[in-house]
């Protein structure tokens, strides 16, 4: 089944009280960007827009991705939750028709909205605050014991799908695509989880059963604990919201990581750092449950020792995103990604400071000249609120990272530009970073490097001998072949099918001055939206050595 994109979602949302087919949403409000257009945010395969109704307030997650039985998969899992009527999960309906989009009905599940906050909104808020975090290791360890006893499994738990509440450490899941319950064993997995919360293995042989959240589990009950231990060791191992203490290129090599150094330093934290360093390596049926792991059974056996300063002379992996690095300096490989979460990494060029027509402020950071076609990052009144610390204009030739979905276009046919965004609207989605840090995270993966994670889809469709590239717009031009031919002819015969993914982003420019002022073209005061509901997509490019790096790491 072929999903309607983006923005044929954006357009519906627009109309949500003809086409939503629920009595309730109808009558709801859809929550909108300063633009006025629907606010959604990424998750697995669906996309996710918030409409309140009166006092309630509702997830509407729409799905853009194929997920194999996505209706039995649901019902499913909707009656086993029903079953269990427990705090951890939040009571949802599968729709199969409940919404309209160019005339045709798709599903969509209709979720009441979690109290709290986002786990990674939580510890980015609070990791400084003596004792705020002191329960969240037992509300884990609960989890975990819960789900082990009901033989369920998340299959992605990270640090944006758990939400916190209140001080006693509450937590619930959300985002249940990836969920494990007994009726659907034979489906397999739909999706893969966050790279920063997953074992080494998961991607190449990505188990379905009610274990495959031990890892993650683990992983986050031993950063709480080292957080609680010491709260500086979140700007030591450079934590963030998608990465706390812990990142996926620690998982493969323990012994030349400095996050486990760090921890072997601190005797509360050694022995389980050592411990987790064995999970790390033991193959991934091999993992202990997090009751286990924490009494020290069913520990992996192995040779692997790590001390207090990390091993050298050992090759070391490039940077491991949790998605798909882009320049922000690119605006064609941003536009190939337009309703896809990415990371943009890109030196800031102008800071844009106003207010729209209603009175509210925002703030643009653009990553060229506004005239042109440029990524940029939007920042409304609600995302002002949130953020601990507001972009000024000493902003100007700082690096930064972003993490968020890629926006249609917002074209301004009049004074002809054409602009790319991801909207900021929780603390800790946008990262200084330092220019070097910039170009490590953009520089493309060397053949001593980890292979590069590929999105879940494709990755998934390598398990499974599918093809899953994503089916492009009718209107866009078939993509070039790569310049030598008889390269790419045998990557073609070794393949089941060829994988469709951007270029790896080209090195950052280095910082530019900040221009001076155009009065000449002041830019207009927001009101309406003015993106186009159309537009025609780059084509996919490869070159040839990293269609051939694809075909042997397979």
């Amino acid at each position: 089944m072929a999903y309607p994109s983006f923005e044929q979602y954006n357009n519906a949302f627009t109309a949500h009280q003809q086409l939503l087919s629920d009595p309730e949403l109808q009558k709801g409000i859809v929550t909108t960007t300063g633009l006025g257009t629907p606010l959604a945010i990424s998750g697995g395969f669906a996309l996710t827009y918030t409409i309140k109704t009166g006092p309630k307030k509702y997830a509407v997650r729409c799905f853009h991705r194929e997920a194999p039985g996505l209706e039995r998969r649901y019902q499913a899992i909707a009656r086993r939750l029903a079953q269990l009527n427990s705090p951890y999960f939040l009571g949802f309906q599968f729709q199969p028709q409940g919404i309209r989009v160019d005339g045709a009905p798709y599903p969509i599940v209709k979720m009441a909205w979690a109290q709290g906050v986002t786990l990674g909104e939580f510890l980015e808020d609070n990791h400084g605050k003596k004792g705020a975090l002191a329960n969240l290791p037992n509300s884990l360890l609960a989890l975990s014991q819960f789900l082990e006893t009901e033989r369920l499994a998340h299959g992605d738990i990270q640090t944006g799908n758990m939400m916190v509440s209140g001080t006693t450490g509450a937590i619930q899941l959300i985002d249940y695509d990836g969920m494990f319950v007994e009726d659907i064993r034979d489906l397999g997995s739909a999706e893969l989880g966050h790279i920063n919360f997953q074992h080494p293995d998961r991607k190449s042989k990505n188990p379905f059963g009610p274990t495959m959240d031990r890892f993650s589990l683990i992983a986050l009950w031993l950063a709480l604990k080292a957080l609680n231990e010491e709260a500086g060791l979140w700007d030591k191992t450079q934590s963030e919201m998608d990465a706390i203490v812990f990142r996926a290129s620690d998982y493969i090599d323990p012994s030349s990581s400095s996050v486990f150094s760090e921890l072997m330093r601190r005797p509360a934290l050694a022995k389980h750092a050592q411990h987790f360093a064995a999970v790390c390596l033991a193959p991934i049926e091999k993992i202990p449950s997090l009751e286990d792991f924490l009494a020290g059974k069913n520990i992996p056996a192995g040779a692997v020792q790590i001390g207090a300063k990390p091993q050298e002379g050992r090759p070391k992996p490039g940077y491991m995103g949790a998605y798909d690095v882009l320049s922000g300096a690119s605006y064609e490989a941003c536009l190939r990604r337009v309703g896809d979460k990415v990371e943009v990494v890109g030196s800031i060029v102008e800071v844009r400071q106003a207010k729209t027509t209603k009175g509210k402020p925002y703030i643009f950071l653009n990553f060229g000249l506004w005239q042109g076609s440029i990524f940029k990052v939007s920042i409304w009144s609600e995302g002002l609120a949130a953020l601990s610390r507001k972009p000024d204009d000493s902003w100007a030739g700082k690096w930064i990272s972003v993490v968020g979905l890629m926006e249609p276009p917002y074209v301004n046919k009049k004074l002809k530009y054409s602009h790319l965004s991801v909207n900021v609207t929780t603390n800790g989605q946008m990262t200084v970073i330092t220019e070097a840090e910039a170009k490590f995270r953009l520089t493309p993966w060397s053949t001593k490097s980890a292979p590069a994670r590929s999105s879940n889809q494709e990755a998934l469709g390598k398990i499974k001998g599918q093809q899953t590239t994503a089916r492009p717009p009718s209107n866009a031009p078939a993509a070039p072949s790569s310049p030598n031919k008889n390269v790419l002819d045998n990557i073609r015969k070794a393949q089941r099918s060829v994988q469709s993914q951007p270029t790896a982003a080209p090195s950052p420019p280095s910082p530019s001055p900040r221009p001076a002022p155009q009065p000449q073209r002041p830019q207009p005061q927001l009101t309406q939206p003015a993106y186009q509901s159309s537009y025609r997509r780059p084509p996919e490019k490869k070159g040839w050595f990293e269609r051939l790096w694809d075909w042997i790491s397979k």
